[in-house]
């Protein structure tokens, strides 16, 4: 539902720059002014939501994401079976948008095929420039591109031309067919209808000042507008020159005092309404789609703001002068990882400890294919990633050269086969003396040891991955030491999820993340349409690596009602640091 959202926020926009114009522009005479301030003003708020400012961005404190992965790879909780609704809220949204715009470009296409039939009458090509058609028994007056159609019955002929032929010059049809696809667009907005209406008036306003300026004076061009203002109207898409409800705000207008040179410092109001509205893109709105950044954050003033290095999501917290880790391996064995920097290089050293206390040495760099395939089949360890860690101390010191190389592939014969039984020993035939035969040494047979196939990918990864990056803990849940597992319950329809469904909370502001996190989840998931459980969990750590408790979880039994037979995936914990408290 990204697009909804960035065409509410693009409304939004759209609302506040006609705001501007209603309060400071509207009674001006800048006539060309304020066409072209309505005119960017539809463009820069279909803009202003995909650019932000990254230099306003605050600074979040760094958080961990640790994926725990049990033994077993899903377990299946049955629930409550009801009957789930097929059409959502999201859905009829959806519908009723399309629907609307549907409808509103079915009227713009009956009303250009109706104009392109009057064009098909007999027609006049005047000065090269446009055609006048005549409309037999009528009293009316409009133009549409450089199609001037007038009726038969109409007086002053020669006047009414002079006004339609500065919309034909001035290209205003251009700027009603750019509204109207504006209102096919947003045709939920009110606000859009009137700022159509405004941008029509502005183009009256033009055309009169012209031609009233080809008259004698602008009294007796008022007389004629009021002489003839019960003509009939023309299409909705041209510019009628008979507008009854127009003719009032004309005249005025028409003999209003003209704007000094100084007004058009009031139209530097746009600059301040563009920049209020990119903070609000920057600051006030939480989204995805915001691809370009004007002034992006540098790593110095964020490192300045933040006073201490900031560790990047997804990493563990790492010692700045050692790097060292002591584990027990997946098949048991005791291992001491620790990580150097060697020409700018990192490089990694693990120590494996036997069964029977003999350790062995291994280097990454160094490490062979046999080497690699040895550690992770045979102790069940693999080397880390190279990542770019902070300043690393130096090698140790390599052993002496006549210390042995350990043994990496460990080979064992088989045994040889048992004595025969004396009792069931045959006599030996006779032998028939020759030439000596050589016997030939066998072939010892060497134990090849294939290591087991990779475990099978877990279609949730990207889930995982996506929840793990953009999940962000609340402000407010830090500063109260708030933490716990919050359960969502989805429908997967196709590879999507939908019908996400809040189980289990904790905290109105962490509930709302995580559901705003798996709302905006947007990749497809190769798994079986169905129900699943996925256990999000919040955790707060102490400066002296403790973490705080957790809240107990609070149910809600409307969502768990609501669920099918469900699948519970792997939980996800995002490990967070609480604010620091100021002195």
């Amino acid at each position: 539902m990204n697009w909804l959202y960035y065409l509410l926020e693009a409304n939004l926009y759209l609302c506040v720059f006609y705001a501007g114009y209603c309060l400071f522009l509207n009674k001006e005479t800048h006539y060309t002014l304020n066409r072209i301030y309505l005119l960017l003003s539809c463009v820069i708020s279909f803009v202003l939501p995909v650019v932000q400012i990254g230099w306003l961005k605050p600074v979040e404190t760094a958080t961990k994401t640790i994926v725990i992965i049990p033994q077993t790879a899903y377990q299946t909780t049955v629930q409550k079976l009801t009957v789930q609704p097929t059409l959502t809220f999201n859905d009829i949204l959806v519908y009723a948008y399309i629907l609307g715009t549907i409808v509103l470009t079915t009227v713009l296409f009956i009303r250009l095929y109706q104009l392109v039939k009057l064009t098909k009458a007999t027609k006049t090509l005047v000065n090269d420039k446009y055609k006048l058609i005549n409309i037999e028994g009528s009293n009316t007056a409009f133009s549409f591109f450089n199609y001037l159609f007038i009726g038969t019955k109409t007086q002053a002929n020669n006047i009414i031309i002079r006004h339609e032929l500065v919309h034909i010059r001035q290209k205003h049809s251009v700027d009603i067919v750019f509204l109207e696809l504006i209102k096919i667009i947003n045709w939920f907005n009110p606000l859009v209808y009137l700022l159509q209406i405004s941008l029509k008036t502005i183009h009256e306003y033009i055309a009169d000042e012209q031609t009233a300026a080809q008259e004698s004076d602008a009294l007796s061009y008022s007389s004629f507008l009021v002489s003839n203002a019960y003509g009939l109207n023309g299409s909705p898409l041209a510019h009628s020159f008979f507008n009854y409800n127009l003719l009032k705000k004309r005249i005025i207008m028409l003999n209003q005092k003209r704007s000094g040179k100084l007004a058009r410092l009031k139209y530097l109001v746009a600059v301040p309404i563009c920049a209020g509205l990119l903070c609000a893109s920057t600051l006030v709105f939480s989204k995805t789609y915001g691809f370009f950044d004007l002034m992006p954050q540098p790593e110095i003033a964020n490192k300045k703001l933040a006073g201490t290095h900031t560790a990047p999501a997804d990493t563990v917290k790492v010692d700045p002068v050692r790097i060292k880790k002591a584990d027990v391996t997946a098949k048991g064995f005791k291992y001491e990882e620790t990580g150097y920097l060697v020409n700018k290089k990192i490089d990694f050293r693990v120590i494996i400890t036997e069964k029977n206390g003999e350790q062995k040495e291994y280097y990454k760099s160094k490490a062979t294919p046999e080497e690699l395939a040895t550690l992770k089949t045979k102790y069940g360890y693999t080397f880390p990633k190279m990542l770019i860690y902070p300043k690393l101390p130096p090698p140790p010191p390599a052993p002496p050269a006549n210390s042995k190389k350990p043994k990496v592939i460990d080979v064992k014969l088989p045994p040889p086969p048992p004595p025969a039984n004396p009792e069931k020993i045959k006599k030996a035939p006779k032998v028939i003396e020759g030439a000596p035969v050589t016997p030939k040494a066998p072939t010892p047979a060497v134990a090849e040891r294939v290591p087991p196939p990779p475990p099978p990918a877990d279609p949730f990864q990207t889930l995982y991955m996506y929840i793990a990056k953009h999940t962000r803990y609340p402000s407010k849940a830090r500063e109260n030491h708030i933490s716990g597992k919050v359960t969502l319950n989805f429908n997967i329809i196709n590879g999507k999820i939908s019908e996400v469904a809040l189980v289990e909370g904790v905290d109105q502001d962490i509930d709302n993340e995580i559901l705003r996190v798996v709302n905006n989840f947007d990749g497809d998931l190769s798994i079986k349409s169905g129900h699943y459980n996925l256990p999000v969990s919040m955790a707060l750590l102490s400066d002296n690596e403790n973490y705080y408790t957790p809240v107990p979880s609070k149910q809600y039994d409307q969502a768990m009602a609501s669920t099918k037979a469900s699948t519970t995936l792997r939980e996800v914990i995002v490990v967070g640091y609480p604010a620091k408290e100021n002195k």
